[in-house]
C-alpha cells in the first residue's frame, strides 16, 4: 500500500505438505544454482573411510554364532511314552516340590496334593490315544513308575489323611473332565487318581451319585467318557464287591453305546477271571438275581457277538455263586424256575440267556438232591418250565447225568410221567405234554438200559449152538428124538427118559432163569458200576499218572540219545572214516528203489485187479448189491429167529 499500487488479499500459499510458506522458508530453501560439495570435496575423499566391508562383517557373525552353539547345551529328546515321561522326572525336584508346599500350606493338604498333580501333568505331557490302556497291564502307568518317585507319592498321600485324599478324589475326577476338555494333560491326574483308587478301593463308589452324573455329562464325548470310567474301575482290581458295584451302576447303563460296550464287557471279563479262585470271592443269591435281572434287560441292545460275550461272563458269575452257596438250595431252585418263560424251550429256541438259568437249576439238582422234591411239586404250576429242564437234561445227557443223583432223578421223572399221563387223558391234548412225556420216556429208557454182561452174551451163544446141534441132529431123522443120534446114545445109557425130563426141566428153568436175568441184570449192574467207579476212577488217575511218568522217561531217553548221537558219529567217523556216509548213501538209495518199485507193482496190481478180476460178475457194483443183499437176508432170519427164541422160551417158561 505504501508504495500506492493495490494488492491481492488472499490465503498465503501452502506447501505439497500443508504447511505455510513463509519468507524464512524461502531463504532455507537451497539455491539450485549454487555451488555444491561435490565441486569443493573431491568425492574420493569425501567418502573415504566410510566404505563397509560385508567380508569382514560375515565372518565376525559366523565366529559369534559358532561360539554362541558351543556355549549352549545340546536340548534333550522330548519323551515318547509315559514310562520315558517318569524316568526323566528328577526325584529331588519332586522332594523339593513337596517339602515347600509342606512348609508354605501346612494345615492345607489339599493344596499340596493339587500342586503335585499339577507338576506330574506337566512332566507328563504324553498324547494317549486309548484311555483304556486295553493293550497294556492292568495296574498301567502306575506299574512302570519307578520306585524313586512312587514312594514320596505313596507318603504324601498318607500324610494328606482318608478324609482329604477321598476329597481330592472326586474333585480331581471333574478336573480330569474339565483339563481334557481344554486340551490339556492328565496323565498327572490319572497317576495319583489310579494310587488311591489301588490303595483304597472304596474311594471309587463313596460318591457313585457324583460320578454316574459326571458320567452323563460326558458320555457324548468318548475319551472323557472312558477316561472317567478307567479311573473309576481301578478299584475293582483289587476289591471284587467294589468292581461289580462301579460295573452295574457306571458301566452296565451305557452299555448299548458303541463306544462303551466293549470295554464294559472287558472289564466285566477281567475282574471275573482276577477274582473267581479267590475264597475271599462271594456272591449273595439276590445278587445273582439281580444281574440275570441288569443283563436281560441289556442284551437285546448289543450285537450278537457281544450279547453272547456278556452272557458268558453271567455265566463265569453264576459258577461264582455255586462254588460258595453250599447244599441248601430249595428256595434259589424255586425262584429260578420261576423266571423261565411259561412256554416249552427246545433246540434253537433255547438262547444262551435261558440256557444259563437252565444250568442253574442243573446246578440246583447237583448241589442239593432235595430240589427233585421242590421241583416235583413245581409240575403242576411250572410244566412247561419243567419240560424245558427234562429236555435241556435229555439233550445234554452224557455231561449232565454224572452230576445227578439217579434214584432221585428217576423217581422225579416217573413222577412227571404220571402227571403227563393224567393230562393226556383228556380230549384236547397238549403238544408240550406230549414232548415231555416223550422226553421222560428217553431218560428213563437211558437209566434202565444199560450195557449186558459180556458173559451173558456167551452163555446165550453157547446155549444157542448146543440147541441148534440137537435140532439139526433131530431134524435129519424127521423131528423123532429117540430116533437122532443123539437118542439113541442116550436111550444105549439108559438115560433116554431121564434126559428127556432133565432136558424139559432145563429148558423151563433156563426158560425162566432168562427172564429174570433180563429183567434184574440191568439193576444188578448199575449198583455194580456204582461202587465200582469211584476204583475205575482212582485206577484211571494212576494210569494217567504212570503215563506222565513214562512220557517223562521217554523224553528223557529221547533227550540222551539225542545228545550222545553225536558223541557216537563222531567215534565211528575217528575209526572208519567215510563209513557213515557210505552207509546212508546206501539206505538213501535203497530207499529209494525200494519205494519206486513198491510204486510200481502196486500199479501194476491195481490195474491187473481192475480189469482182469473186478470184472462180469465181479464187477464193485455186483459184489456191493450181492453184500447188501446177504446182510438183508441175515438181518431178517436172525429177527425171525429171535422172535421164535422167544416164543419157545415163553412157552417153555411155563412147564412146571
Amino acid at each position: 500500500m505504501s508504495s500506492g499500487q493495490w494488492e491481492v488479499v488472499g490465503k498465503s500459499k501452502k506447501s505439497q505438505n500443508g504447511k505455510v510458506k513463509t519468507a524464512k522458508d524461502e531463504d532455507k530453501k537451497p539455491n539450485k544454482n549454487g555451488p555444491k560439495v561435490e565441486d569443493v570435496v573431491p568425492p574420493k575423499s569425501y567418502y573415504s573411510g566410510m566404505e563397509i566391508d560385508d567380508t569382514r562383517i560375515s565372518a565376525n557373525k559366523k565366529n559369534g554364532e559358532k561360539k554362541k552353539k558351543k556355549a549352549e547345551p545340546a536340548k534333550p529328546k522330548p519323551p515318547k511314552t509315559i514310562e520315558e515321561a517318569l524316568e526323566a522326572i528328577d526325584p529331588t525336584e519332586l522332594a523339593s516340590i513337596i517339602t515347600s508346599n509342606k512348609l508354605r500350606f501346612s494345615n492345607a493338604p489339599l493344596v499340596w496334593l493339587k500342586e503335585i498333580a499339577s507338576f506330574l501333568n506337566s512332566k507328563t505331557q504324553i498324547d494317549i490315544d486309548d484311555p483304556t490302556f486295553s493293550n497294556y497291564p492292568l495296574d498301567y502307568p502306575l506299574s512302570v513308575m519307578p520306585a524313586a518317585i512312587r514312594k514320596p507319592l505313596e507318603n504324601v498321600l498318607h500324610e494328606a489323611g482318608k478324609a482329604n485324599t477321598q476329597l481330592f478324589f472326586d474333585v480331581t475326577l471333574t478336573a480330569i473332565a474339565n483339563d481334557m476338555t481344554r486340551g490339556q494333560s492328565v496323565n498327572g491326574h490319572r497317576l495319583l487318581l489310579q494310587m488311591l483308587a489301588l490303595d483304597s478301593p472304596d474311594f471309587c463308589v463313596a460318591s457313585i451319585a457324583k460320578s454316574v452324573t459326571l458320567r452323563n455329562s460326558y458320555q457324548n464325548r468318548p475319551p472323557i467318557g472312558l477316561s472317567l470310567l478307567w479311573v473309576l474301575g481301578q478299584g475293582g482290581l483289587s476289591n471284587f464287591a467294589v468292581g461289580m458295584k462301579a460295573w452295574q451302576e457306571l458301566f452296565l447303563p451305557i452299555i448299548e453305546l458303541k463306544n462303551y460296550s466293549k470295554y464294559a464287557i472287558n472289564y466285566l471279563e477281567e475282574i471275573l477271571a482276577r477274582h473267581s479262585s479267590m475264597a475271599s470271592t462271594k456272591v449273595t443269591f439276590d445278587q445273582l438275581v439281580a444281574m440275570f435281572d441288569l443283563v436281560n434287560n441289556k442284551r437285546n441292545a448289543l450285537s450278537k457277538d457281544l450279547s453272547n460275550e456278556l452272557i458268558k461272563q453271567l455265566s463265569k458269575y453264576k459258577d461264582i455263586y455255586f462254588n460258595n452257596s453250599g447244599n441248601k438250595l430249595q428256595v434259589p431252585f424255586n425262584h429260578l424256575m420261576k423266571k423261565l418263560p411259561n412256554q416249552y424251550l427246545s433246540g434253537s429256541s433255547l438262547d444262551p440267556y435261558h440256557r444259563v438259568l437252565v444250568e442253574c437249576l442243573v446246578d440246583c439238582l447237583h448241589k442239593d438232591d432235595s430240589c427233585n422234591a421242590t421241583w416235583r411239586q413245581l409240575f403242576n404250576r411250572c410244566s412247561k418250565q419243567s419240560a424245558t429242564l427234562l429236555e435241556y437234561i435229555d439233550t445234554n445227557w452224557e455231561v449232565v447225568s454224572p452230576r445227578l443223583k439217579k434214584k432221585s432223578l428217576k423217581t422225579t421223572v416217573t413222577q412227571f410221567v404220571e402227571v403227563c399221563g393224567e393230562t393226556l387223558k383228556g380230549k384236547k391234548k397238549d403238544e408240550t405234554v406230549v414232548k415231555a412225556n416223550k422226553i421222560c420216556q428217553d431218560i428213563l429208557d437211558r437209566m434202565t438200559s444199560t450195557r449186558r454182561f459180556p458173559w451173558l452174551w456167551a452163555s446165550f451163544l453157547l446155549l444157542v449152538g448146543i440147541a441148534g446141534l440137537v435140532a439139526y441132529d433131530v431134524q435129519k431123522v424127521g423131528g423123532n428124538f429117540p430116533k437122532s443120534t443123539t437118542g439113541k446114545l442116550m436111550k444105549d445109557l439108559g438115560i433116554l427118559e431121564q434126559s428127556q425130563y432133565a432136558w424139559q426141566k432145563t429148558l423151563s428153568t433156563s426158560a425162566r432163569g432168562y427172564l429174570w436175568l433180563e429183567t434184574n441184570a440191568p439193576i444188578y449192574y448199575a449198583q455194580t458200576v456204582e461202587v465200582v467207579t469211584p476204583y475205575a476212577l482212582l485206577s484211571k488217575d494212576a494210569l494217567i499218572i504212570a503215563s506222565k511218568k513214562l512220557g517223562i522217561l521217554y523224553g528223557n531217553m529221547k533227550d540222551y540219545v539225542a545228545e550222545k548221537t553225536p558223541v557216537v558219529l563222531a567215534t565211528i567217523e575217528q575209526y572208519a572214516p567215510g563209513m557213515i556216509d557210505t552207509v546212508q548213501g546206501y539206505a538213501t538209495s535203497g530207499f529209494v528203489t525200494v519205494r519206486k518199485y513198491s510204486n510200481d507193482y502196486y500199479q501194476l496190481t491195481a490195474d491187473y485187479l481192475k480189469t482182469k478180476v473186478f470184472v462180469g460178475e465181479w464187477a464193485p457194483e455186483i459184489l456191493q448189491s450181492k453184500t447188501e443183499l446177504a446182510l438183508n437176508a441175515t438181518k431178517l432170519h436172525v429177527t425171525s429167529y429171535f422172535h421164535w427164541f422167544r416164543e419157545q422160551v415163553n412157552v417153555y417158561s411155563e412147564i412146571p
